[in-house]
């Protein structure tokens, strides 16, 4: 299965995420803020990244863009539920050139595999 880090600061959701995904025997990495994240990125391959696109220490653009930076780039999704001075669609519109696939929180776990299955396949 895949190599899959995820990037959420909030506990119950990043924890939600891990056991949807490693129900499906992928393997599974989490950091708590973009920092950690892009430290993760620059230091172990990867074939799909999932972040929150609002987070401390980094948010999902710096996490895309260290991505980006790679020769072998993983896919990214990114999973926001916007801010308090920004919506889930103007965060995504903020960085739809840098993410392959967007989605608007919440996200339910049948929609996630789904979507999961088709970035690595």
């Amino acid at each position: 299965m895949a190599k899959i880090l995820i990037a959420e600061d909030v506990d119950e959701i990043r924890f939600a995420y891990e056991a949807i995904l490693s129900s499906e025997g992928h393997d599974i990495t989490c950091a708590h803020n973009g920092r950690e994240a892009t430290d993760l990125i620059n230091s172990s391959q990867f074939d799909l990244v999932l972040t929150d696109m609002m987070m401390p220490e980094g948010d999902g653009l710096c996490v895309a863009s260290a991505a980006h930076k790679l020769e072998n780039r993983p896919k990214l999704l990114v999973i926001t539920g916007g801010g308090e001075r920004i919506s889930p669609y103007e965060a995504l519109k903020m960085g739809e050139f840098l993410f392959d696939v967007s989605m608007v929180k919440p996200v339910n776990a049948q929609d996630l595999l789904k979507t999961v299955r088709k970035m690595i396949n």
